[in-house]
């Protein structure tokens, strides 16, 4: 749907048929053109089983029209299943194997790229240009290559070699942040920054613990740990700039619940956090302290988990926070 940002009104919607292996969301908005997942199906199998797939689609930003939808070969809505890049929609499709750049307005193939037998790759976006992060489909560790594809005709590059098993987090402009693990302790990370160009920047300080959210902001990567601690490290030195208490309640690990992912705004000079129990926390990006809190409604927890999905937003001076099925629009403080 698109809700007016003043109002709070919807102003259309469109059906995404429901169901599959995750929720139906759009992802991102270009020259007019909203871009989203929706599920292909309905149907059932004879089984009773729920046939679900996942469609790229196209949306009219002004009407709401379905321009045009590409079926994708799993039921993979993630922020690697599909995303922009130099003039083109990059999504994989038409199988497990394969990744191509659509053209934004009919949705036709430009250039495909598939990867080896046995390889799994994980994608990325840096400053519009695609790349592969892609490594052998086993259990034993091996240094996986980085591959830049030329956005305009999908040729490949490689750019690095990178050592030991490696997962994406997070990208910025022109970098990527990575982690490793270190030891035999599953939750001890090892964090890296790598530019395009394969330039590396080791994050002086491990990631000791599971972490519940991560963001990337500029030159900064924010993590919150499962025990309420804010970070923020610098992409360009690796260094740790601080680390404080996030201000808000963080879920348990072993639940469903999880931590909205932190969104920096410049113009209020503030990393803002928000939690399902509806509190909300800005810190200053600087130095880590806290400028402002407050606390809104989120209602009565609904059955089977969607209370516990929350999503923080930023429009213009603006936070949208979602909860479950509800939206909110809060104002932060100003002034600090």
């Amino acid at each position: 749907m698109k809700v007016d940002a003043d109002t709070g009104e919807r102003l259309w919607s469109v059906k995404v048929n429901g169901g599959g292996d995750g929720t139906d969301h759009p992802f991102a908005v270009r020259d007019g053109v909203v871009y989203a997942y929706r599920n292909h199906t309905a149907k059932h199998q004879p089984n009773g089983d729920y046939a679900g797939g996942t469609d790229v689609m196209a949306v009219g930003a002004a009407t709401g029209r379905r321009l045009w939808s590409v079926k994708m070969p799993q039921d993979d809505r993630t922020g690697q299943a599909a995303m922009l890049i130099d003039g083109a929609l990059w999504a994989n499709t038409p199988s497990l194997r394969t990744v191509s750049a659509l053209d934004l307005r009919p949705g036709e193939t430009k250039w495909s790229h598939t990867r080896a037998k046995g390889e799994v790759c994980q994608r990325a976006e840096l400053s519009g240009v695609p790349y592969l992060l892609c490594t052998q489909d086993s259990k034993d560790v091996h240094d996986p290559d980085l591959l830049r594809l030329d956005p305009a005709t999908g040729k490949a590059h490689e750019v690095t070699t990178l050592p030991g098993r490696q997962e994406l987090l997070r990208t910025s402009n022109d970098r990527m942040v990575l982690a490793s693990t270190t030891s035999t302790a599953a939750d001890d990370f090892q964090l890296i920054s790598v530019s395009g160009s394969g330039a590396r920047t080791p994050l002086l300080d491990q990631a000791k613990g599971h972490i519940a959210s991560w963001a990337v902001a500029g030159d900064r990567l924010i993590s919150v740990s499962w025990k309420g601690q804010a970070s923020a490290y610098s992409l360009t030195t690796g260094e740790t700039m601080w680390a404080r208490p996030v201000g808000v309640t963080v879920p348990g690990k072993d639940t469903t619940a999880s931590l909205a992912s932190p969104v920096v705004s410049t113009r209020q000079a503030t990393v803002c956090f928000f939690s399902p129990a509806g509190d909300l926390s800005g810190l200053d990006p600087r130095t880590g302290k806290q400028v402002w809190h407050a606390h809104i409604g989120t209602g009565k927890p609904q059955p089977g988990g969607l209370s516990d999905r929350s999503q923080l937003l930023l429009y213009l001076d603006v936070l949208i926070a979602g909860n479950g099925s509800k939206i909110f629009s809060p104002l932060p403080p100003t002034g600090h």
